[in-house]
């Protein structure tokens, strides 16, 4: 922090010494507090005692224009004199919010224009003056920004009734996005819609619910109209996730009524369904499905066929993704495995010689499918001291670190984030650099992976506490790398990190699980209780990898997946045979942990060449998983909870 104060300094024009800048800190909190509390005399008064050119003071007016009076010119004319503070797009958005609840269209577009985000408040309003200017692309980007299965802010509804009124909207899109908000689980929007209808499809609005309750109920009732036909699709849904079998059963039989698309979809409703839970007969429900899937539908066809072995159903399967799925990482990963699989080799070292330039679990995947390989890029760019200083003397750097250091954490973050934009990679390195001096670690590290061209895998892969790490790491038998992995995911090396389950500390420890492990390594009745500190913290973190490095066979694919969603399921989502560690994560059914598996082990392979340790491959970190074996009795340890 030295360099910070020197920085401070400097912006201050020499002009005052420590004391008084440490005394413009003491006013500036004093202030901020007063703002918060209302307190506007308090505020008043310790607002003036801090220097005019005092990183911070750009707060102090941004927070006195709030409390004189509504959005306004005077925002404006503060955010253009401040273009450099994420301040300004603060109240950009707030000026565009009000000028759009009052249907100011040209006002909007100008402020609107400014912007560089808008929330999905301010897209509507922005839809809403393009439609009212005559713009000839308007009408289609409304539609794009209704189909969606989650809720939408109220300044939404006018520009839907635009549409609707000018005949753009119709039965069709609203029965296809009931379909989209029933698949998602939304049901409150689920019931807007259907409120929505016209007078001759609009279902029982009881029927939801009853659904709910006895599904199978509803699927004995044959549907009168298409909105009783996608609450029985949603039926089919409830039944398949607790009986896959029994719902198989019943489309076998109803799925002869419904028109042709519909019955793919419940065949790809049934089938998802089976595969989440890794039973083998998904795959012969997808093929009922005749290639009549939604696009949220067809990744678990691939993972299916994966499973399965079934490549060329694998590679059939993302040919038929829409082309912006098609694109994303892991599917051109797989087509390429799928193609050397089917024999066709050449086209497949043209895909991974393309995804081995990326950093990342398919990048590092990729580069060992190579006939021949690179050597490994081992460049690492270091920033000299003349870009730090000339980075660290930005005022939007100064102010981010300034805020980091009163911990006020998210405006610390705002502030860094609008200081990194248009850097060059060589910026962003310094930036990180100037991070990790302050112990910034997770700005250091999401700082350093924004690079494109230069890289530091130093500070992308940090290694504070390194001490205690690798002491715990070797009294554990666990690899450190792999230590590491886990905890740069968990928290980015944020010591005080909670998530809002209330899993705390550097390798985020749930407090029922520090509880068991503190009595399983015989500490003291309130050792858990220091779960937030961070060599408490890795102590218990490590023994518990450990215990469950044991309990579910050696294989560190299975214990990161017990980590983040308990041994029990990592142990169900076994195959009867063993499974490539590949493809057994890739088929994992939860989001969060299947991403979370990808992360930390290909942290691992990351943190083993930082660490100096011998060369292995992910594919061998990853290993085989063995087959399913009998179910072992639940513990205090055991503690499965959905992500």
């Amino acid at each position: 922090m030295r360099f910070l104060r020197i920085c401070c300094l400097l912006v201050l024009g020499l002009l005052f010494a420590e004391a008084v800048l440490a005394s413009a800190d003491k006013d500036f909190l004093a202030a901020r507090d007063a703002y918060g509390k209302g307190r506007s005399d308090q505020f008043s008064r310790y607002a003036a005692r801090v220097p005019e050119r005092y990183p911070l003071k750009v707060y102090l007016d941004y927070w006195r224009l709030k409390g004189a009076g509504p959005a306004g010119d005077d925002w404006l004319a503060f955010a253009d004199g401040h273009p450099d503070t994420p301040l300004s797009e603060r109240l950009r958005q707030e000026v565009a919010r009000s000028l759009g609840r009052s249907e100011d269209w040209t006002g909007f577009r100008n402020v609107a224009g400014k912007l560089v985000k808008q929330d999905k408040e301010i897209q509507c309003f922005d839809l809403r003056a393009r439609l009212a200017q005559g713009a000839p692309d308007a009408g289609a980007a409304a539609m794009a920004l209704w189909r969606t299965p989650q809720d939408l802010p109220s300044s939404c509804d006018p520009l839907f009734i635009e549409l609707a009124v000018r005949g753009w909207l119709g039965t069709d899109d609203r029965l296809a996005r009931l379909r989209l908000a029933l698949a998602a689980g939304n049901l409150r929007l689920a019931r807007e819609l259907l409120a929505t209808l016209p007078d001759a499809i609009r279902p029982d609005p009881n029927l939801l619910e009853r659904a709910q309750r006895n599904a199978e109920q509803i699927l004995a009732t044959p549907p009168t109209d298409p909105a009783q036909r996608e609450i029985q699709l949603y039926a089919l849904g409830l039944l398949a996730k607790n009986d896959p079998d029994r719902a198989a059963a019943i489309w076998e039989i109803k799925s002869a009524d419904a028109p042709e698309a519909d019955q793919g979809y419940g065949w790809g409703t049934v089938a998802v369904a089976a595969a989440r839970q890794q039973k083998p007969e998904a795959a012969g429900w997808f093929m009922r499905a005749n290639n009549r899937l939604s696009d949220s539908q067809r990744p678990w066809f691939i993972r299916t066929m994966l499973r399965a072995g079934r490549w060329a159903d694998v590679y059939r399967g993302i040919a038929a993704l829409p082309p912006g799925m098609r694109d994303d990482t892991v599917w051109r990963y797989w087509r390429a495995r799928a193609l050397k699989a089917l024999n066709a080799g050449f086209q497949a070292n043209q895909l991974f010689a393309q995804l081995s330039q990326e950093i990342n679990y398919y990048g590092l995947l990729a580069y060992e499918e190579l006939p021949v390989r690179m050597e490994a890029r081992s460049d690492e760019f270091r920033p000299g001291p003349d870009l730090l200083n000339a980075v660290a003397s930005r005022p939007g750097i100064v102010r981010a670190r300034l805020l980091h250091k009163f911990n006020l954490n998210v405006d610390a973050a705002a502030e860094w984030e609008w200081a990194l934009r248009d850097m060059s990679d060589a910026e962003l390195l310094a930036a990180a650099e100037l991070a990790r001096r302050d112990e910034w670690y997770d700005r250091a590290i999401l700082t350093a992976e924004k690079t494109r061209e230069l890289h530091s895998f130093d500070l992308r892969y940090l290694t504070p506490y390194r001490d205690l790490a690798e002491a715990q790491a070797e009294r554990n038998g666990l690899d450190p790398a792999w230590v590491y992995g886990l905890m740069r995911q968990e928290s980015r090396f944020v010591d005080y990190a909670r998530s809002g389950a209330g899993a705390r500390g550097l390798m985020q420890i749930m407090p029922d699980t520090a509880k068991w492990v503190a009595r399983q390594m015989g500490l003291g009745r309130k050792a858990h209780a220091k779960v937030g500190e961070p060599e408490t913290n890795i102590r218990l973190g490590t023994y518990y990898l450990r215990n469950l490095l044991d309990r579910l066979g050696g294989s560190p694919v299975l214990a990161t997946a017990g980590y983040n969603a308990g041994p029990g399921r990592a142990r169900r989502w076994q195959a009867e045979a063993p499974l490539e560690g590949a493809i057994y994560t890739e088929t994992i059914p939860f989001t969060e942990t299947r991403e979370y598996v990808k992360k930390v082990l290909a942290n691992a392979m990351y943190y083993s060449r930082r660490l100096g340790q011998p060369s292995t491959s992910l594919k061998d970190r990853l290993g085989t998983v063995p087959a399913r074996a009998g179910t072992e009795p639940a513990t205090d340890g055991d503690t499965d909870t959905e992500p």
